[in-house]
């Protein structure tokens, strides 16, 4: 069974879009029962962030941009990349990444992470908000079948593109294997290149405003100035610059307790693992999310969570994380402070968070988007 799939987000995209790529295509190769299918893996040329390993079963093949910006990008995906697909005898085509090239000859599946620019238009430029409707409800229409990364997100394409049920299935994301307790002298090299504190709570995720990540900051100040908890503690906020950052920036400037607030920038692969590790607690107040992939890599590395009871993130977090109302200061912090200052309970929701962790394994994932490749090609 051959292949193609749309490889531009696992070379060039370091957040969920590339992390989603990269631990399919990785593992769907690792599968024991997929050893009659071959991968073939189409980027635009240029420099890329991440490269696969070398395997018997994976070619890798690229194209020049037409032009440069948002319409080179879709005039490689649209016109570009599906004349390369129909020419190569393929027996499926998946679009990992919310978007189809145009018509192909061969059957096709998109993933479909979240429908965020129809549920919160405002954290959208208009330019980007009508490519993402216009592409996104066209790959959702023209797919033979829709793979969805959450039942939030089967939801939204249901009731917001008219897309019939039995035409999507909700595939978990996994997590690679870099998610692993690490030894002590690893986490403290890890300590030392990014001069953590000792005691922090931690954010991991893009900088923009649907994140809540100004609202956490106001929320972990009211917790200082109320000496709530202990004034060793920091705010670690690990995650590259999104939507509306500046916003974010100038709003944590103002706060009193910006001295122990640490903008460290994104951090990958084992050293974020590490990060993960030594955190007192995750906090991950997001107000919609197609799935909470930071809910699950805290807890796959022992840490308590607290996050959203809305969107997906109760799928993310089942029995084993401590929700509250985004939308509550008040809220966020009482949350935080019951975990940072009750042991026993902090205890309980890492016991459950790692058993609940257990459940989201990337080979999983590959295994169950197997059968999908094999029921349409």
């Amino acid at each position: 069974m051959r292949i193609a799939i749309d490889g531009k987000r696992y070379y060039l995209n370091s957040s969920g879009l590339g992390r989603y790529s990269r631990s399919l295509v990785d593992h769907l190769l690792g599968l024991e029962d997929a050893k009659d299918l071959d991968i073939c893996l189409y980027r635009p040329k240029g420099e890329v962030k991440f490269q696969p390993k070398s395997h018997r079963r994976l070619t890798e093949l690229t194209a020049d941009y037409l032009l440069p910006g948002h319409i080179g990008n879709a005039l490689w995906r649209f016109s570009k990349l599906p004349t390369l697909i129909n020419s190569g005898s393929y027996d499926l085509f998946h679009g990992p990444s919310h978007v189809l090239p145009g018509r192909l000859e061969c059957p096709s599946v998109v993933t479909m992470l979240d429908l965020i620019f129809m549920r919160y238009p405002q954290y959208f430029r208009a330019w980007d908000r009508n490519y993402y409707r216009i592409s996104f409800s066209r790959s959702a229409r023209l797919a033979d079948h829709i793979i969805s990364i959450s039942e939030a997100t089967k939801a939204d394409l249901v009731n917001l593109f008219g897309i019939r049920e039995e035409k999507i299935s909700v595939i978990y994301p996994g997590f690679d294997d870099v998610f692993t307790r690490l030894p002590r002298n690893r986490l403290d090299e890890i300590r030392k290149k990014y001069e953590l504190p000792r005691d922090y709570v931690l954010y991991v995720g893009n900088i923009e405003p649907r994140k809540n990540v100004l609202e956490l900051a106001q929320a972990f100040n009211s917790m200082r100035e109320s000496s709530a908890i202990d004034k060793d503690v920091h705010l670690l906020i690990v995650g590259q610059k999104g939507w509306f950052y500046k916003d974010i920036f100038d709003g944590i400037e103002t706060l009193p307790c910006r001295e122990q607030i640490r903008l460290v920038g994104p951090v990958y692969g084992e050293d974020l693992a590490g990060v993960y590790q030594m955190a007192r607690v995750m906090a991950y107040p997001s107000m919609f999310e197609g799935f909470g992939y930071p809910v699950l890599g805290a807890m796959r590395q022992g840490r308590p969570v607290l996050t959203s009871g809305i969107s997906s993130m109760p799928e993310a977090g089942g029995d084993a994380a401590h929700y509250v109302n985004p939308e509550s200061l008040d809220d966020i912090a009482s949350g935080l402070c019951k975990i940072l200052n009750d042991e026993s309970y902090r205890q309980e929701l890492i016991e459950k968070g790692t058993r609940h962790a257990e459940g989201f394994t990337a080979e999983k994932m590959a295994k169950e988007t197997l059968e999908v490749y094999r029921k349409l090609a």
